[in-house]
């Protein structure tokens, strides 16, 4: 079974006694294990400080302080307070990070910082396919990373969500394929989402759909995970390829490509595809069917990057 933050070898209180076996099979799914692994992580930091558990509003303000000390993002240090904030609830027990000692010290940390985030540049649409010339489609590697990179970028996927995808998320139609996405960074419950993407004019190089089927052909994937790990020697590995091997193949196409410096991570490929379409005159509305988004105002900051030089009122340089 799937391990919850419920289970005490990772810190975490075992409530399952007294509950039918449906009702702990709800629990288990109560939580993505992308929380759990994160919340792991995060508890296994504080334990690493010193910190104790349970712990008091003082121990967890001077342990947040002392982060931010070291360096942390004021975002990372958000993601620790909350991930006591549940271990407590999990216990049963009053939260002391919602306290005023807790509370004003993240404010303070906030207002001492620069709380800009550093948003990944949108990888366009011209640097999309220089990545891809380099690629060689002619092996497993080269297609593998040629269909994920584009799927990634006209499904605006997180990179959990592509590396996630199976054969059995993929719906095909004459028009494209509908892709059923079954988790994502917001959405936790499991609500089912679902992504379209046209099938390419014939004449076009890079058709995410034809290069999908492409490498599920060549690779003989059958069930399960769509995009997996190849061997040097070229033999399909049996898991899933991970969200950082991802990242790994991603930095060095970009080497090879002479893109490194660019400052492109996989979320690049999402803010190139929001960047892409609202700059080609696509609806907000059009956009969001395919990035998912439900908070318009995160969705604006995208839009607000891609308009900062569309149009501008200075670009008068002769007398």
């Amino acid at each position: 079974m799937t391990a919850t933050p419920f289970d005490t070898r990772y810190g975490m209180p075992r409530i399952r006694e007294g509950l039918t076996p449906e009702a702990r099979r709800l629990l288990t799914q109560s939580v993505s294990p992308n929380t759990v692994r994160a919340m792991q992580a995060d508890l296994r930091v504080y334990r690493q400080a010193g910190g104790r558990l349970p712990a008091s509003d003082i121990e967890i303000a001077n342990y947040l302080s002392d982060q931010n000390a070291l360096g942390k993002k004021p975002a990372t240090l958000e993601r620790y307070a909350n991930s006591l904030h549940m271990w407590h609830r999990y216990m049963n027990l009053p939260s002391p990070v919602h306290t005023m000692a807790v509370r004003s010290v993240m404010r303070g940390i906030k207002r001492s910082r620069d709380m800009r985030q550093a948003s990944a540049p949108a990888l366009r649409l011209q640097d999309l396919h220089i990545l891809l010339d380099q690629l060689n489609r002619g092996t497993l590697h080269g297609l593998r990373d040629a269909a994920m990179f584009t799927l990634s970028f006209y499904g605006a996927f997180r990179r959990s969500e592509v590396v996630a995808i199976t054969l059995d998320d993929i719906e095909w139609c004459p028009q494209g394929i509908v892709i059923t996405v079954h988790h994502s960074k917001t959405n936790q419950s499991g609500r089912i989402e679902t992504k379209s993407l046209m099938r390419a004019p014939g004449s076009t190089v890079y058709c995410p759909v034809r290069l999908l089927e492409a490498w599920i052909q060549a690779s003989g994937v059958q069930r399960g995970a769509v995009f997996r790990a190849v061997t040097p020697a070229g033999r399909l590995g049996a898991g899933r390829l991970t969200d950082h091997a991802l990242y790994l193949r991603m930095k060095q196409a970009l080497k090879s490509a002479g893109l490194v410096n660019m400052g492109y991570t996989p979320h690049s490929f999402r803010a190139g595809f929001i960047t892409e379409a609202h700059l080609r005159g696509k609806s907000d509305v059009q956009i969001k069917r395919i990035s998912g988004h439900r908070d318009q105002r995160t969705f604006e900051r995208y839009i607000r990057l891609a308009d900062l030089f569309e149009d501008p009122a200075g670009d008068f340089f002769e007398l």
